[in-house]
C-alpha cells in the first residue's frame, strides 16, 4: 500500500505542470491525494481487550487515497479508497491463548463543493456513496469469519487543502468516514 502512495504521488509530481496564479482548486484540474486517518471506532473497541493478560494489538491505517477532477469552478468529483485493519491477541480467563482480526476497505464515488477563492487555501465539504466490506475472524470459540451484510459505504466531511506550491499541497478532513480525522498530502495536475 506504501508503494501505491508513493508512486501515484511522485507520478502526480512528474505530471503536474508549473502554472502561477492558480486557484487552489480550477475546473478542469485533477487533484490526487494520499492521507492517513485517526479516530477509527472499531480500533478502539480493541482497546477493551487490554484487560486481559499478554494484550497485544496492531493495526494499520486507516490510509486513504483519493482521485478529484473540476468538473465546474466550485464540484469536483471523484473516487475515494480507503482500507483499516486491526488485529489484537490476548489470555482468556483461562489462559488460553486468543486472537481477533478485522479488515475493511472501501470504494466511493465521490463529490466536493468547493468555496476557496484563494490560490492557496481551498475549503470544502464531501460527501461519498459506494461500496463498502468489513471481516471479521474470531479464534475465540473456535476460527470463524464473517463478512459485513450491509456493503453500503457512505462519508460526509468537512476539509481543506493548502497548497505550498502551485501543484503540491496537504489536505486535512474531518467528519463520518473510516477515520473522524484524515490528513495527507495532495497534487494537482
Amino acid at each position: 500500500m506504501k508503494k501505491l502512495v508513493l508512486t501515484l504521488f511522485v507520478g502526480a509530481l512528474m505530471l503536474a505542470p508549473s502554472t502561477s496564479n492558480a486557484q487552489a482548486f480550477e475546473q478542469g484540474k485533477s487533484q490526487v491525494s494520499a492521507g492517513y486517518g485517526f479516530g477509527n471506532f472499531i480500533q478502539a473497541l480493541f482497546e477493551t481487550y487490554a484487560v486481559y493478560d499478554g494484550f497485544d494489538k496492531s493495526l494499520t491505517g486507516p490510509l486513504f487515497v483519493r482521485y478529484e477532477y473540476g468538473v465546474s469552478e466550485k464540484i469536483g468529483f471523484g473516487v475515494n479508497f480507503a482500507y483499516a485493519s486491526v488485529a489484537a491477541d490476548y489470555n482468556d480467563i483461562f489462559g488460553d491463548s486468543q486472537s481477533i482480526n478485522w479488515s475493511s476497505w472501501s470504494a466511493l464515488a465521490r463529490v466536493n463543493r468547493h468555496f476557496g477563492e484563494s490560490d492557496k487555501f481551498d475549503p470544502y465539504i464531501g460527501l461519498g456513496l459506494g461500496y463498502r466490506t468489513a471481516s471479521w475472524k474470531f479464534t475465540e470459540l473456535g476460527t470463524g469469519t464473517t463478512t459485513s451484510l450491509f456493503p453500503l459505504g457512505m462519508e460526509a466531511t468537512v476539509g481543506a487543502r493548502y497548497m505550498f506550491t502551485p501543484n503540491i499541497g496537504l489536505y486535512s478532513e474531518i467528519g463520518i468516514a473510516k477515520a473522524i480525522a484524515q490528513f495527507g498530502i495532495n497534487a494537482k495536475f
